[in-house]
């Protein structure tokens, strides 16, 4: 799932998931609101639900640090199995350490994205 409110940055990141990661179900959400609502639906639902939410720092109205606080509220089998990636623009050392700091963030990337920025153990 891709979490962010910018067209081109959904586009680059598709682009990247698709042709050097060869992912084909991507889920791309415009903003924090409509992915924790996705989330909602599918709860009960564990093949319906993404490994993998590639979450952007920056949006308008609920940022990632907003859907951070409201993912926290799903149960285990969500948290264990829903790797979250933070990608951002951002430069702001204090935003960064916190994301760094969060334990359901396992990576935080910086953009633009590349090739090789989704390899992590």
């Amino acid at each position: 799932m891709i979490v962010d409110d910018n067209p081109i940055d959904q586009l680059i990141t598709e682009y990247l998931l698709t042709h050097s990661y060869k992912k084909k179900d991507i889920l791309i959400m415009p903003s924090a609101a409509e992915a924790l609502s996705y989330l909602d639906t599918y709860l009960h639902i564990p093949e319906a639900l993404p490994c993998l939410i590639l979450l952007d720092l920056d949006m308008p109205v609920m940022n990632g640090y907003g859907f951070l606080q409201e993912f926290r509220k799903y149960g285990e089998h969500v948290l264990k199995n829903c790797k979250i990636i933070v990608i951002t623009a951002s430069e702001i050392h204090a935003d960064l350490e916190k994301m760094t700091a969060d334990p359901l963030v396992v990576k935080l990337i910086n953009k633009p994205l590349h090739r090789n920025s989704l390899v992590f153990e």
